[in-house]
């Protein structure tokens, strides 16, 4: 009987294990925001984009004048489910067409849904004349 005193605790412990939040992540890029695919973001404040990079792609937002966010698509539930920009919110947050979770672009921060116990993934972003490199 002792035993199980000592061992309930540790399968409660194991079974309370959060979301694996290490959403993988690909290769950067360096992007020419003059390009017209890319105009969107360039100097233009609010303006999203996303970029064949990462793992499932990356939206890059424009937060101001060579102001650049850059966030993973994959979802960090499953990490192979590409999420969405939300067409109704102005492309400021992603929807997981799986699992319904929705996270703000502007942070990364999860607003609603199953996978909401991670954060997005953050690329870091550099910027030098027109090109944006996403790392």
């Amino acid at each position: 009987m002792k035993r199980w005193l000592l061992i309930l605790p540790l399968l409660l412990f194991a079974a309370c294990k959060p979301e694996n939040c290490n959403t993988p992540f690909g290769q950067g890029a360096t992007i020419d925001m003059t390009d017209p695919q890319f105009s969107n973001i360039y100097n233009h404040a609010g303006g999203t984009v996303v970029v064949s990079c990462g793992h499932k792609g990356v939206i890059v937002r424009c937060a101001g004048v060579g102001e650049y966010t850059a966030f993973e698509c994959a979802c960090p539930k499953d990490h192979e489910v590409r999420m969405t920009p939300d067409s109704e919110n102005d492309a400021l947050v992603l929807t997981c067409p799986a699992c319904g979770s929705r996270f703000e672009i502007i942070n990364g921060a999860p607003l609603e849904g199953s996978a909401t116990s991670c954060m997005l993934y953050q690329y870091g972003v550099v910027v030098e004349g027109t090109l944006l490199t996403i790392y």
